[in-house]
């Protein structure tokens, strides 16, 4: 998109300058950025671009194996080229929030961390309206425009985009798909509505709503692990997986996907846990052992062959006469858990997994 400069309209209330801006089109329009506090949070648009349900969602609305779909932003222009009648000077509208500059750091990495399933972060124009009055009719000259708002976009060539899909396809899966933020239906229904309280007109975000409220969908307040749907057979292991995140509280590790983690008794021992959910004693444990100074660590590793794997870290430390232990236990997805055991192999203790 063209930059343009900051306009000070005399329409426009919040101060445009020294703040950190975020625009966003899909859950964010209805559920803001949480434990932040948004100087300004304005209906906004831009151009060029139309919103489309057809990213994979594989940590929220949807699981690995059972993908559910969230919004994600394509160009008009490629749109144009399938055969879309879509016009380059529509405005596609969400909601800007503006952040104090200090707050900017925090900000994106908490947005990082949110956006982490196929998005990358873009920096664009968008417009707000001049006056109370908005929607889809209003032209971008009706609008005062901020230069380097951040956008999170998942692209066409992330692993995890599934378009281009019809309409009929995009709610079936929607109707069907559930994770651990909830339903997927869910999703749609609150971006719908945050839409028409804006007053704007959306028709791919609307048909499909309208196409799903049509059809079965899993009960409100319906969730799921990550690792639902990775089976239920005893030969693969899924059963055993989903076992173990019902007999815990797990926590999401911050800024790793994928990686959840549960205090144990350090008297507790892999043998034992494992034994307690049915793994076969013919599966290999793997181990890995580190020393540094007064510390021991140690992490036997169970890889479950419908995918995903457990990882027991303990902890020894000695000094002033006595011995404490640490044991913690951390369960993770299939693509987190290669990550994880490539850096285990290599010995290097990145991201505190051995801490």
């Amino acid at each position: 998109l063209v930059k343009q400069q900051l306009v000070r309209d005399r329409f426009m209330k919040p101060n445009l300058q020294g703040m950190v801006w975020v625009f966003g089109y899909g859950s964010l329009v209805w559920k803001p950025p949480e434990g932040f506090h948004a100087s300004s949070s304005l209906p906004a648009a831009i151009k060029g671009w139309k919103r489309r349900l057809w990213q994979g969602s594989t940590d929220h609305r949807g699981v690995p194996l059972r993908p559910g779909l969230v919004a994600t932003l394509i160009e008009t222009s490629k749109l144009q080229e399938s055969g879309g009648k879509e016009e380059e000077e529509d405005l596609c509208w969400g909601m800007c929030y503006g952040y104090d500059k200090e707050e900017q750091d925090k900000i994106l990495a908490y947005l990082d961390y949110r956006e982490k399933d196929g998005y990358d972060r873009l920096l664009v124009d968008v417009f707000l309206p001049k006056q109370e009055s908005m929607g889809e009719a209003l032209e971008a000259e009706d609008c005062a425009s901020i230069s380097e708002v951040v956008l999170y976009v998942a692209t066409m060539h992330n692993e995890q985009f599934l378009g281009p899909l019809t309409d009929e396809e995009v709610a079936d899966r929607i109707a069907a798909s559930v994770g651990p933020s909830g339903t997927n239906a869910e999703y749609l229904f609150k971006l719908a509505d945050a839409l028409r309280g804006m007053q704007v007109r959306d028709e791919h975000v609307f048909r499909v709503e309208h196409m799903v409220k049509q059809l079965p969908t899993p009960p409100a307040g319906t969730k799921v692990s990550v690792f639902e749907g990775c089976g239920r057979h005893r030969g693969d292991g899924g059963w055993m997986l989903q076992k173990l995140w019902d007999a815990r509280s797990w926590q999401e590790v911050p800024a790793r996907a994928g990686v959840f983690r549960a205090l144990l008794a350090p008297s507790s021992s892999p043998e034992e846990l494992l034994m307690s959910i049915g793994w076969p004693p013919s599966m290999p444990l793997q181990e890995v052992e580190a020393a540094t100074g007064g510390e021991r660590k140690q992490v036997t590793a169970a890889h479950f062959p419908c995918g995903g794997g457990l990882l027991w870290s303990r902890k020894t430390t000695t000094g002033g006469g006595s011995v404490k232990d640490d044991s913690s236990l951390l369960l993770l997805t299939e693509s987190a858990w290669h990550k994880e055991w490539a850096k285990l192999q290599g010995h290097k203790e990145e991201e505190g997994l051995l801490e």
